[in-house]
């Protein structure tokens, strides 16, 4: 199968330097379902001498069974080995005459023994032998239970820590090349930047017809992602779908989150926490330089395509389930903009970063800010210079005028930090009526392409068995 590889140079350089070594080490690559794990291992591992091992059972006999057929499925040994123990098939790894060793899905030997057995094998044997083990896994929380956290058995053990995130625009574009910039756009505010979701979009079709075939027809491959998602690594999904459903409904503090759902307030932080810190499925934020502060924090849906699913098609569920896809269809097309108006501030945000890393503009910090009823969509901050970036987002269809940059320097007023410099920046989908002026500057949609088209990621084109 072709596929495309896009991006991920940083993981790259970092396997590459940990396989060029010469030494033993252990690397631990985690993230989310379908953002490119495997994908990411397979094209690193090409070329290369390799076992692939993948965890497909929480049992222990179960999976260590499995586990060792795989093994001399892919290693001619001279004689049959005898392995009653995890500890005895990592002893083989050394055997095997490859370098590069991967274990996925790891996270499900938690409750087998085969973690602690790892630490034990490594400490005594493997760190000593020549090879790159690779550890990758899927459960956000798990992974850092098992080898980030002080108490975790694999601590201080892992050279290399991967945590994958999802593609910016800038790479996320590779996938939507023959669409429209308002498309492309809106197509990111839907798929986001997750490969998984990006490599199934056929771009010589329109995007409502992709939302048609991957999201909304009986069989379509997301119709039921998230909820197969959740199903997968919660026991009780439901109340956490109602959190989401409301969340994405715009809901965003706690005490409103758990109004809405019908869970008590006292309550709510538990399943918040989980969606947070095990499924990385939403992110809390502060008011920029308010980091921390009670009764200040706000929570979002981090997933684009869970932001989307869970508010066009969670509550349209009845409809498609009756086989009227074309009605939920007509719904999504009349209020696509204003979902993706939340994406173009994301590709405001990644755009900014684009201008610093080419010296255009410097900012140490960056983020949201508001004030009881005062928010700005962007405000970046350069304390070496005592310069503010206040920042207005407009996904509109009319050119914005001058009153919006007014609005913007009334609402400036209201941040209240040291004397400093002020520069005004707004973002438009359709353009200006007015033009740049001191301390002011205008991007739209098509400067917004432009620049991305000059920063091309890594792309590469290759045959791959994933």
């Amino acid at each position: 199968m072709s596929r495309i590889f896009v991006n991920r140079e940083e993981e790259l350089k970092s396997l590459e330097e940990v396989y060029s070594s010469g030494k033993s080490a252990l690397v631990i690559i985690y993230g989310r379902r379908r953002i490119g794990k495997t994908f990411l291992i397979n094209f690193f591992a090409r070329n290369r001498d390799s076992i692939y091992l993948i965890v497909n059972y929480e049992d222990r006999e179960l999976a260590l069974r499995d586990l060792t057929r795989q093994f001399l499925r892919q290693v001619k040994m001279p004689y049959k080995p005898l392995i009653e123990s995890f500890a005895d098939l990592y002893n083989l790894f050394p055997l095997s005459g490859a370098r590069l060793i991967v274990i996925d899905e790891f996270q499900r030997l938690w409750g087998t023994g085969g973690v602690t057995e790892l630490q034990s094998t490594w400490d005594s044997e493997l760190s000593r032998k020549d090879i790159v083990l690779v550890l990758a896994g899927s459960a956000v929380g798990m992974i850092e239970k098992i080898g980030l956290s002080y108490e975790a058995p694999l601590y201080g053990r892992a050279s290399k820590i991967i945590k994958l995130k999802e593609l910016d625009y800038r790479s996320a574009r590779v996938f939507m090349q023959n669409f429209s910039p308002v498309d492309k756009v809106r197509c990111y505010s839907i798929f986001g930047g997750i490969p998984g979701y990006l490599a199934l979009i056929d771009d010589r079709a329109s995007l409502m017809k992709n939302i048609e075939n991957l999201v909304l027809k009986t069989g379509a491959p997301l119709r039921e992602e998230p909820f197969n998602l959740l199903a997968m690594e919660l026991r009780e999904p439901s109340r956490y779908m109602k959190i989401l459903e409301v969340m994405a409904e715009g809901a965003t503090k706690l005490g409103e989150i758990a109004d809405k759902a019908g869970i008590k307030v006292n309550e709510v932080g538990k399943y918040i926490r989980v969606l947070q810190k095990e499924l990385d499925l939403i992110e809390k934020k502060y008011p920029l330089m308010e980091e921390g502060r009670k009764g200040k924090a706000r929570y979002y849906i981090r997933d684009s395509f869970f932001q989307f699913w869970f508010k066009f098609i969670r509550p349209n569920i009845h409809l498609l389930e009756l086989g009227l896809h074309k009605k939920v269809l007509n719904i999504i097309e009349r209020k696509i903009d204003e979902h993706a108006s939340i994406a173009f501030e994301k590709i405001a945000l990644q755009h900014m970063a684009l201008q610093a890393k080419k010296g255009k503009m410097s900012f140490n910090k960056i983020g949201k800010w508001w004030n009881g009823e005062t928010e700005i969509d962007i405000v970046a901050l350069d304390e070496k210079e005592k310069r503010v970036y206040f920042v207005e987002v407009k996904w509109t269809n009319k050119p914005v005028d001058k009153r919006v940059l007014y609005s913007l320097i009334s609402k400036s007023e209201n941040f209240k930090w040291k004397k400093r410099e002020n520069i005004y920046i707004i973002y438009s989908k359709t353009g200006f009526t007015f033009k740049e002026e001191e301390n002011v500057v205008l991007y739209s949609l098509k400067d917004i392409e432009k620049d991305f088209s000059e920063e091309k990621p890594l792309l590469k084109q290759l045959n791959i068995i994933d």
